[in-house]
């Protein structure tokens, strides 16, 4: 059996050295570590789940659900979304953007598909039209869709699911 000085005479010296000790030319430079990129998204949506806002390195999202913005199985804006819609319109003018603002629209499951897709078209284009008025927009390009029931964020299964996914979504993509 080999003594305890054997042993640590065999463990290589570099082991036993700390980076303090070490010499400056065996440490590696902090710039020649590569960055990490972690991908940090953050979700906030408002106590009553009518508001929602998605930011991510590269874009943001503002969803708002439909209540809040048209009467029921409409196209027709309120009077409430006006405001809303300007609160988001200064918002994307801060974003300072140069890419093209989509305007998304969705709904529930209930009823036909077709009418589904032309409803959430037709509530995408109001929006639109509202953002695209606004004069500190001015230079922005906009682009609706509708989606229909497709990509829901809740379970169609309860009202409170369904009223989740009666929403626009104004995605903004950094430049």
């Amino acid at each position: 059996m080999r003594s305890r000085t054997a042993v640590l005479a065999a463990v290589p010296a570099v082991l036993l050295m700390s980076s303090a000790h070490a010499h400056p030319d065996d440490r590696k430079n902090t710039a020649d570590i590569p960055a990490r990129h972690y991908g940090i998204v953050s979700r906030v949506e408002s106590l009553d789940g009518t508001e929602r806002t998605v930011d991510q390195d590269k874009r943001v999202t503002y969803g708002v659900q439909s209540k809040v913005l048209f009467t029921k199985d409409s196209g027709q804006l309120s009077e409430q979304a006006q405001s809303q819609l300007g609160d988001i319109a200064s918002k994307i003018a801060k974003s300072g953007t140069a890419q093209p603002v989509l305007v998304n629209g969705y709904t529930d499951d209930l009823g036909s598909a077709e009418h589904g897709l032309s409803l959430s078209r037709k509530r995408a284009e109001a929006v639109l039209q509202v953002l695209a008025k606004d004069p500190r927009l001015a230079t922005i390009r906009f682009k609706a869709a509708g989606h229909g029931e497709k990509h829901p964020i809740a379970d169609n299964k309860d009202e409170s699911g369904r009223a989740k996914n009666r929403r626009v979504e104004i995605v903004v993509t950094r430049s």
